[in-house]
């Protein structure tokens, strides 16, 4: 049962002590001091007083009977039935668990969101701005093509561009130096031989108002030469959306000027960009091409980003530019490294007063270029570029329509007179205006004249000169052909007739030996020696003793041995004489060769290939050798088989290892007699007349060769001869007409320029041009076709001579047949050949003759053409060259509203106080005062504390 603490209401004593005596002195009365001994006995009193109101003071102040009072008022639901003394103990036990897990779900959640609040998370916010008024995007408009050819020949700068840029993965330094180009900037290069803004810019609206050349500012970008339109201080503003209140451009491309350059396609490239940030058209411009109208509608993104912690967004001062942006970070960073590394940079790089300076064309290829193509690969390592805190996005809604024939002829034309009448009425005033301004005129005399020198020494050279050489050249070749085909017929010949020695006088010698004697002796070897022993073994048989079956079978069995001895020496005779035919080159039969008395056979024997083949390699060596070896060691194998018979038949015993040894050796020898054999034959006997085939399908392989260059050039000759004919009859005979019309043009103007202009333009001139420019290529890639088959010609003439001269195996029978020709030393008939030939190589160098002479003729002719053509030119104009070179580009705003993008944190410290408090609401049913409560029981049990401690000490100093 709960009782309440008697002194629970009381307040302790000590307190009534120091009250008691604060409200005497209050009052004015008199603490009344003590003698010494009634102030020891007072003190003694007043200590054990003391004492006993510290223990109570402990008792009713104890931390059981505090935290019972705050549970008993807390706003902590709960707590109050933990504490309740009338309570049994499950039930408190069931609330403190209860407590204790929603604490627990409470620690969780406030430290979930903590965490998240450590997080920085962020929201985006975008909303749709309406103005009244907007600002104008900056534009940059660039050429596709970043060079123009007249400006760039004029520079004599087309080469060096045309090689930088039509190979540029292999140009480099050396052919900057072999072109002059190391000292020119690449902005004089970029610069001087771009497409002109006056000549690009062909038309200008600017809110329907005419704007000019001048409101558009000269650019380096990455993309080459630009010009920007509202960029600098004051900018443009507009108050209205549409085509109408936008900026109207009609650009002419002039892609009859474009030439090789950093860029092959044709148009123009788009950048829409904020004022003052760097322009990366090649990066992210908009293409655009020509032929077309382009209708881009403007969408402006302001973007608003957040710092650290919430966001990554941050600016930093950069050294070349004030404005931060990425792209210009990453700008001044690749600058930077520029001047680090190079001392210079490239045009489109940001500098200070021109600090630092444009790289000449022999930096930038030796530090610059390599420097770019690094770049991104080092980007991260050098260069810090964050995205930055805020900046305005432009963003083009790009579309399309094609340009009409209306709209194009109304821009040729501006007129209501038809075009025919425009046409002839230009026609008639360039007609009159070539006539009589001296220049021109003067400039279509000089062509003129021109031409008719030319066209003499053209005429020269092709019915006189090239067809007298063509003639000589078919003869010499005929004849170096007709002394060529004399010697490979006698030396292929030659070779039939030494295949054929061998093949009869020596091969046919061993196929009479073979086939009567020689492969008797492996014939049935095996059979053979197993007949034999099982004879001496029936002589050594004791039950054999039929006396007269004993004398048969043993002279029978000596009579095989014996045949079988005969065999083998007839064989080792045919091999010896295999042998020596071979040792000395004397043929075996003498058999003839067509019809060819026999007595040439002994000269045209190759004595030495024969020799030859007993000893060209080890096999030919050994097994020579070896066969004959078998042969003996098989008769000394048929001795023994023979002292074994006759002990057979005298003792009727046997000695079975010697037997046996003599039947395995022998049946060895026999194996091996046969490999030997066929080895021999193969690698010596055979072996000549493979190499005569082998040295027979060479030379007429160089013959073949020979043939082949040879035909090659009489038919090339024979097609020059053919097209210099078709020259003549379908290009000069024209070229009189023109001549002819030319001269009257010009002495009494009967006939107008129109009328030769046709004429030259025609297809029978230009068919005929083709014609002689045809002839002469032909002749320039001839010649050095004919130079290059008559090299081989003649190294095919000097192989086959060497062939015939340096064949030790016909010396002999040159010598016998008195072939005195094939006995000379080589190197002089060598030095006649190539004598003959150098003739016929001079005769084939007919460049030297032509001099350049067609060119000059052809200058002169294509001058002549070009002029016409320009002339023909200048009065057409049609919508294909509308097309091919002019666009219309229409940018505007589609509405007056812009999109703001905003980064927000997403939560803040007062959510996360609110998450907190919900939290302790949720699962305790506590609030922001019941924290303070606990700290108000904390604070107030120490203030309580602090006063009693410091009365006590107070009461003991006046005592």
């Amino acid at each position: 049962m709960y009782r309440p603490d008697r002194c629970e209401d009381e307040k302790p004593l000590r307190d009534v002590y120091v009250e008691l005596r604060d409200s005497e002195i209050r009052n004015g009365g008199n603490w009344t001091p003590v003698t010494k001994d009634k102030r020891s006995r007072k003190r003694s009193k007043i200590t054990n007083k003391e004492k006993v109101m510290e223990k109570q003071i402990s008792k009713s102040s104890g931390i059981r009977t505090v935290l019972q009072d705050f549970a008993e008022g807390s706003t902590f639901h709960g707590l109050r039935y933990v504490a309740h003394q009338g309570s049994f103990i499950g039930r408190k036990l069931l609330w403190l668990m209860m407590i204790c897990a929603c604490s627990s779900v409470l620690v969780y959640q406030i430290v979930d969101r903590v965490y998240y609040y450590y997080d920085w998370p962020v929201t985006v916010n975008v909303r749709v701005n309406y103005n009244t008024s907007l600002q104008f995007p900056s534009i940059t408009i660039c050429n596709q093509n970043a060079f123009k050819a007249t400006l760039s020949n004029d520079l004599n700068r087309y080469r060096l561009l045309e090689s930088m840029y039509t190979y540029p993965d292999t140009f480099n330094e050396h052919d900057l130096e072999r072109l002059g180009g190391q000292n020119i900037t690449l902005e004089d290069l970029f610069l001087q031989s771009a497409h002109q803004k006056e000549d690009f810019i062909s038309r200008c609206l600017w809110k329907g108002l005419p704007c000019s050349t001048d409101d558009f500012n000269t650019t380096m970008t990455d993309h080459g030469v630009c010009y920007t339109f509202n960029e600098g201080r004051n900018q443009e503003y507009i108050s209205s959306v549409g085509v109408e209140n936008g900026l109207r451009l009609t650009l002419n491309v002039e892609q009859y000027e474009y030439m090789p350059g950093p860029h092959d396609a044709a148009g123009v490239k788009m950048l829409l960009h904020a004022n003052g940030e760097v322009p990366r058209v090649h990066a992210l411009g908009q293409a655009v091409s020509t032929g077309a109208h382009v209708f881009v509608g403007v969408k402006v993104f302001s973007i608003s980003n957040l710092p650290l912690p919430h966001g990554r967004c941050s600016e930093h001062q950069l050294e070349y530019v004030d404005q931060f942006t990425m792209d210009a970070c990453q700008m001044d960073c690749l600058t930077t490294l520029a001047k680090d590394r190079c001392g210079c940079r490239h045009t489109y790089m940001l500098h200070k007063n021109g600090d630092p300076p444009v790289c000449t064309l022999y930096q930038y290829y030796t530090c610059l270029n390599p420097l770019i193509d690094e770049f991104p690969s080092i980007h991260d390592k050098h260069c810090d570029c964050p995205v930055p805190c805020n900046f305005v996005l432009y963003e083009p809604d790009i579309s399309y329509a094609s340009t009409s024939e209306y709209a194009v002829n109304k821009f040729l034309n501006n007129t209501n007179n038809d075009k025919e009448v425009l046409s002839a009425a230009l026609l008639k005033a360039t007609e009159v205006t070539s006539r009589m301004e001296n220049a021109t005129f003067k400039s279509t005399v000089s062509l003129a004249e021109n031409f008719e020198h030319t066209l003499v020494d053209v005429e020269y050279l092709l019915l006189d000169k090239l067809k007298s050489m063509l003639d000589n050249l078919t003869a010499n070749v005929n004849e170096s052909y007709s002394e060529t085909l004399d010697v490979y017929n006698h030396r292929e010949y030659l070779y039939r007739y030494q295949e054929y020695i061998v093949q009869k006088n020596f091969i046919r010698g061993r196929d009479a030996m073979e086939e009567r004697t020689i492969h008797i002796v492996a014939l049935a070897y095996a059979e053979f020696i197993l007949t034999i022993e099982s004879r001496i073994r029936m002589l050594a048989n004791e039950n054999f003793t039929d006396h007269s079956a004993r004398i048969m079978m043993h002279e029978t069995t000596t009579l095989m041995l014996q045949n079988r001895r005969e065999i083998i020496n007839l064989a080792y005779d045919n091999y010896s004489t295999l042998i020596n035919a071979y040792d000395t080159g004397l043929p075996i039969f003498n058999y003839s060769f067509e019809g060819l008395a026999r007595h040439f056979n002994g000269p045209a024997t190759p004595k030495h290939l024969i020799m030859e083949a007993r000893v060209h390699n080890n096999y030919a060596i050994r097994y020579g050798e070896r066969f004959g070896q078998y042969l003996n060691k098989t008769i000394e194998r048929l001795d023994w088989l023979q002292e074994l018979s006759d002990i057979a038949y005298l003792n009727s015993t046997l000695d079975e290892d010697r037997m046996f040894y003599c039947r395995e050796e022998f049946k060895y020898y026999m194996r091996n007699f046969v490999f030997a054999r066929s080895v021999f034959y193969f690698d010596t006997i055979e072996w000549p007349v493979g190499i005569l085939q082998k040295r027979l399908e060479d030379f007429n392989t160089v013959w073949r060769q020979y043939m082949s260059v040879m035909e090659n050039i009489l038919q090339s000759l024979k097609s020059l001869l053919l097209e210099l004919n078709k020259t003549e009859m379908l290009f000069l005979n024209p070229l009189s007409k023109v001549r002819q019309d030319i001269l009257l043009y010009i002495n009494d103007g009967s006939v107008t320029k129109m009328e030769i202009v046709e004429l030259l333009t025609s297809q029978l001139i230009q068919d005929g041009m083709s014609e002689f420019k045809m002839f002469f290529q032909n002749i320039r890639v001839r010649e050095a076709n004919l130079i290059d088959w008559n090299n081989r010609m003649e190294e095919d003439v000097i192989q086959i001579w060497q062939t015939v001269v340096q064949d030790i195996d016909s010396i002999e029978y040159y010598e016998y047949t008195n072939e005195s020709r094939f006995l000379r030393n080589f190197s002089d008939i060598a030095e006649e050949i190539r004598s003959t030939f150098s003739e016929i190589r001079t005769m084939c160098q007919m460049s030297q003759v032509v001099n350049n002479k067609d060119a000059l003729f052809l200058d002169a002719l294509e001058a002549l053409i070009a002029d016409a053509r320009t002339y023909k030119d200048s009065i057409k104009i049609d919508s294909d060259f509308i097309k091919n070179n002019f666009l219309q580009l229409d940018i505007f705003y589609r509405q007056m509203s812009y999109e703001e993008i905003n980064q927000q944190q997403a939560y803040d410290i007062f959510a996360l106080l609110c998450d907190i408090g919900g939290s302790m609401g949720l699962f305790l049913g506590a609030s922001v005062l019941s924290i303070v409560e606990v700290w108000d029981l904390i604070l107030v049990q120490l203030l309580a504390k602090t006063r009693r401690f410091m009365s006590i000490n107070a009461s003991s100093e006046k005592l």
